[in-house]
């Protein structure tokens, strides 16, 4: 099986923006440098979105399970990255083992939502697998496509070799197996393929592809166990991701059926998880992390039922940590008081309340079950107990829309939020075109098209104050969604089509390009419109393919309402709701703001942990420190974290034996800390040294030099290094509001040649004469950017000066 070697992409790595998203070495990661079966399982978006997916952890843990099986990651690449993996030759690679795509056994997809189609096809292309089906052939991996959208699977049915319906994390341990007994039995491509299709919750596109007539629906898997699927080790990012905390799901599927959601119904049946499995899996999960936020993962928080009873177990634990937690979805009624109560005293972030539509009779005929004034006294409550910011989220297009001025609706109840809340609240509004989906009882409904969204989303923007924050989600890339989720396997050449002509990250504002969809859709399906129109409730619809289990109960509830007078009809209820046990009137956190002592920690970063930048380094830093038990400082105030104070940053792509990190003690930890503290680092990041030191000095404010090798691994960079050298020219420092001109003697303190190819020099810094070390090496060199991979440039030392004036490692 060919691999990349870093050494190989390191010329690519350097000329992108954000190289650490593609080289792995992640804390929790699992590399097996050998198995039977080899697969990866992708988000198709950034790493930063895809590494935020919960379904991505859960199919990694599961397969990575199995003794005989690898499981690894990819996502799709930046512009950036994309133009330098083709203009080297090279295919997309995995994270564990930069293994190009082209050269696993399968390569497992989890096609979340429609505007990722694009990236799916990128994701295949750049990974060395034809993009259509029908041209692959034994040597290329499988490819399985599984996850929310393909509840409507035919518009991917040129692309995908078989799709996974429903939930995957004992479906696919299943292909992992059939693969592995194939392989012995030396089974071909296309006999592995119809194997597979005999597993529950498989769909192979060859069965129906002429019609489906014939055909029995794929009936979608359904998870379960009582044992949670999240896994105890989930993988910690180097980089920042969209949503970096540690998750634990509590639920699955939701019984609230609002017939406008999609996940409500194609997740059924509804399951909790146990109070105590939660709990525990929780503490597990933050002590193999060390993160200091963590959201319980739900479609509807307030309906599991337990959460009364763990919130109290849970949040004393929390507070003493110094970890945040976060309740999303819950509901907008007076019973999530006292939950909002109880998380009040952890951080008073924001609430937010998805309230879907501003008019009764629209969220009646959407069984949508909120009343006005319970969402009034709630807003008049959290404004009183000190919260600073609300969310609201407006569905535009619902049914019933044409029988009201939805807009002129929307403008009058934030108007009276906002005087509920006396105008203390922070408003910030997001308005979402819907989509009427498959398998939800709106799946017959019409989708609306642009100029009514367009009309209402500019009404409502100019009809309410300034103060008031409204963002909308694109209504084109919304009309898009509508007839990728309601089309049928016609849709193929056009997605083929837009991919081709260049189109990428369509869920992303600044990338998506309509006009090439709507060229596409015009040329190639001119019938397009029809995808968005109502459907004959008499007539099967394309996606009756898949079988959910609950059509019965979708059809059922197509006509039926919510009867929100049974709201309005309930007992009184008192203007304050009830408030859980008061908080302890001692702060979880007294005891740990005073430092007895600091910790000076000196660190390297080398290998592919240089491609880490340095305020990710931080974070990493502080994880660690949760994670070994450390008993760090903590800042006061709202936004409180550990006091760490790291160097000056050492440049993207600069290896490091010398970063210089303080950390302020609140107690002297026991004698093991050390090697606690160096077993919870990533890959490429070690702990050089660790001493008490004396006050609390600043390390940026005593830093006057830095000690560096530059090693050269070309004859060219070695001979224009040396003459660089000789001549001593001027340089430029670069720096974000103006480039000006440093002499060459006034940046290099010293600087020798212990050998042909290696440069031992010492540099300024922390002054205005001070260079960046890559930039002064590649100016001495007189080589473009391009060329930086040419030297290896490792930091030795850094040094602040004695009273004489002399240099003293630091």
């Amino acid at each position: 099986m060919k691999r990349y070697t870093l050494e190989r992409l390191e010329p690519l790595l350097h000329s992108v923006q954000k190289p650490a998203s593609y080289i792995g070495g992640e804390v929790n990661a699992v590399v097996k440098e050998k198995a039977d079966v080899r697969m990866a399982v992708s988000y198709p978006d950034l790493y930063e979105i895809g590494m935020s997916n919960n379904g991505i952890r859960i199919l990694y843990e599961a397969v990575n399970s199995l003794p005989y099986a690898a499981c690894e990651r990819v996502f799709s690449p930046a512009a950036d990255f994309e133009g330098a993996l083709r203009g080297a030759g090279l295919k997309l690679f995995t994270l564990e083992t930069l293994t190009p795509l082209s050269e696993l056994n399968l390569l497992g997809i989890n096609a979340a939502h429609e505007l990722l189609y694009s990236n799916i096809l990128q994701l295949i292309d750049l990974g060395g697998i034809p993009l259509l089906r029908k041209d692959r052939g034994d040597g290329d991996p499988i490819v399985l496509i599984g996850g929310q959208a393909v509840s409507n699977p035919l518009p991917l049915f040129d692309f995908a070799d078989a799709f996974f319906i429903g939930d995957g994390e004992e479906g696919l341990k299943e292909v992992a197996s059939v693969i592995a007994r194939g392989k012995k039995n030396a089974a071909s491509r296309s006999e592995l393929i119809k194997i597979i299709g005999k597993l529950d919750g498989i769909l192979i596109p060859d069965d129906y592809i002429s019609g489906h007539e014939g055909a029995s629906p794929v009936k979608k898997r359904v998870y379960r166990s009582n044992e949670l699927s999240d896994p105890e080790r989930p993988i910690v990012p180097n980089i920042r991701i969209s949503q970096d905390r540690a998750v634990v799901e509590v639920t699955r599927g939701c019984w609230n059926l609002c017939k406008f959601c999609h996940s409500g119904y194609y997740d059924l049946p509804y399951r909790a998880y146990d109070e105590d499995r939660v709990l525990s899996r929780v503490l597990k999960v933050l002590q193999n992390t060390g993160y200091s936020d963590l959201t319980l993962s739900s479609l509807s928080l307030s309906d599991y039922r337990p959460l009364t009873g763990l919130l109290p177990r849970l949040l004393p634990i929390l507070n003493e940590r110094g970890v945040s937690i976060s309740l999303p979805s819950l509901k907008v009624d007076m019973g999530t008081l006292p939950l909002i109560e109880l998380v009040s005293d952890v951080r008073k972030t924001s609430l937010t309340f998805a309230v879907e539509s501003a008019s009764e009779t629209m969220r009646s005929i959407s069984n949508k079950k909120v009343l006005e004034e319970d969402l009034l006294n709630i807003i008049r409550h959290v404004s009183g107990k000190g919260w600073k910011r609300i969310k609201f989220y407006f569905m535009l297009g619902l049914p019933g829309c044409n029988e009201t001025d939805e807009a002129e609706d929307v403008i009058v109840l934030l108007k009276k939020v906002q005087y509920a809340g006396r105008k203390r609240l922070e408003i910030n509004v997001t308005l979402s075109p819907f989509v009427p989906k498959p398998h939800t009882p709106f799946q017959w409904e019409p989708q609306m098209d642009a100029d009514y969204f367009n009309d209402a989303v500019l009404r409502i923007k100019r009809g309410l104050p300034r103060s008031i924050k409204i963002k909308n989600h694109d209504v084109n890339s919304t009309i898009l969604e509508g007839v990728l989720a309601r089309g049928d396997e016609k849709l193929g050449a056009v997605i083929y089509k837009s991919y081709l002509d260049g189109c990428r990250m369509d869920s992303w504002h600044e990338h998506f390009r309509y006009s090439l969809w709507e060229k596409n859709l015009n040329e190639l399906l001119p019938e397009w419109k029809s995808y968005t129109a109502a459907r004959n409730p008499e007539k099967p619809l394309p996606w009756s393919i898949v079988d959910t289990g609950f059509g019965r109960l979708v059809g059922a509830w197509r006509e039926r309402c919510a009867d929100l007078q049974k709201l309005k009809d309930r007992a009184e209820l008192p203007q304050e709701a009830p408030v859980a046990a008061e908080s302890p009137e001692t702060d979880p956190l007294a005891g740990k703001y005073e430092a007895v002592t600091t910790l000076r920690l000196r660190l390297s970063k080398t290998g592919r942990a240089k491609f880490i930048p340095h305020i990710d380094q931080i974070e990493i830093i502080k994880r660690s420190l949760r994670r070994s038990g450390i008993p760090a400082a903590f800042t006061r105030g709202f936004n409180r974290h550990e006091k760490v104070d790291l160097s000056f940053p050492v440049p993207i792509g600069v290896e490091s034996l010398a970063e210089i990190c303080d950390v302020q003690l609140y107690a002297i930890p026991d004698d093991g800390f050390k090697d606690r503290f160096a077993e919870t680092l990533p890959e490429g990041i070690g702990l050089v040294a660790a001493e008490f030191i004396p006050g609390r000095e600043s390390v940026m404010g005593i830093t006057a030099a830095f000690g560096y090798t530059v090693e050269c691994l070309t004859d060219d960079a070695a001979l224009a290094l040396r003459a660089g050298i000789d001549s001593r020219p001027a340089l430029i420092k670069e720096t974000k509001k103006e480039s000006k001109e440093v002499q060459f003697d006034d940046a290099v303190l010293d600087f020798s040649f212990p050998s042909e190819m290696k440069l031992e020099m010492t540099t300024r810094a922390a002054t205005g004469n001070a260079v960046r070390a890559d930039s002064l090496v590649l100016q001495l060199a007189g080589f473009e950017q391009s060329r930086v991979s040419e030297f290896r440039i490792v930091k030795t030392a850094q040094y602040k000066e004695k009273a004489d004036g002399a240099l003293e490692i630091i």
